[in-house]
């Protein structure tokens, strides 16, 4: 059975990260689980070495202060032995067996990257329902529409959310780009769109995803939402500056300028409601 090393980078979110380890741990391909505790303040390094205590497969690199997902995962990577590399949020819950339908996609498609949609659920949402009412695309997900599944078991595809299974050798010749700051909008489509650019095959499928159910506490440092849209909108323009012109030419973009223009349109469209209410309210004292 191939080998399998999961990478999870995570601050202040002890009771995820434990949970997280405890699942990568039971998972049979599962060779080594490797954590990265980016800065944290809470006992997540503490809580972690106790179970690397009683595991060995787990191990857990401490860094005393943040330096964002980016440099955390690839930091992880680096240590990872295995064949294959799993990289997974924290707070992001896998479906059934995902590992081990991973590696088969893998096997079937002759890939180097498989990854799967994902789902940002409401706390009284139910993730069967969701999925079973899920949209279906040729390609799977799009840009910024990470909840298609494709419409066949797999499909080459760029557009995936964070969670993904990389063979190991495609980071001899791609990693994290540690340029993305802020809010690190766009870092993992970067990473997916440089390993399609290296030659690596990168596809998506549909025998699997993963989703979330709440962003409360810990993970990346929270701003104030105009420094979180400034964030986005910055790492987007960086993202198009460099792949642009490829993406481009595959004909899975209008074009940079275009693109970023409409990425702008659809995040200040929130913001300008938000402030038409407030300006409502203070006008009818």
């Amino acid at each position: 059975m191939a080998t399998v090393s999961v990478v999870v980078p995570t601050r202040n979110r002890s009771h995820l990260a434990c949970a997280r380890a405890k699942w990568a741990l039971s998972q049979p391909a599962v060779r080594e689980v490797i954590f990265v505790v980016d800065g944290s303040a809470d006992d997540t390094a503490a809580r972690l070495q106790s179970l690397a205590d009683q595991d060995s497969r787990l191990r857990v690199i401490v860094n005393q202060r943040n330096v964002g997902p980016p440099k955390a995962k690839n930091m992880g990577i680096r240590a990872a032995t295995s064949e294959w590399v799993l990289v997974i949020d924290d707070d992001d819950i896998p479906s059934d067996n995902l590992i081990a339908e991973l590696l088969r996609v893998a096997q079937e498609a002759g890939a180097d990257v498989v990854g799967v949609p994902w789902f940002n659920l409401g706390e009284a949402e139910n993730v069967e329902e969701l999925v079973a009412r899920a949209p279906r695309a040729p390609g799977g997900p799009q840009l910024d529409r990470p909840g298609l599944f494709p419409e066949t078991a797999w499909a080459q595809c760029v557009w995936m959310p964070a969670n993904a299974l990389f063979r190991r050798s495609v980071f001899d010749a791609v990693a994290y780009d540690e340029s993305y700051t802020g809010n690190f909008y766009r870092e993992e489509t970067d990473l997916y769109v440089s390993a399609a650019r290296a030659g690596h095959r990168v596809v998506v499928t549909d025998r699997g995803y993963t989703y979330i159910r709440s962003r409360l506490g810990g993970g990346i440092d929270r701003q104030s939402k105009l420094r979180y849209e400034y964030s986005v909108l910055r790492n987007n323009w960086y993202f198009l500056r460099k792949h642009g012109a490829w993406l481009r030419e595959q004909r899975l973009i209008r074009g940079s300028t275009q693109e970023q223009t409409s990425l702008f349109v659809r995040r200040m469209k929130p913001l300008a409601r938000a402030a038409g209410r407030r300006l409502t309210r203070w006008a009818q004292r």
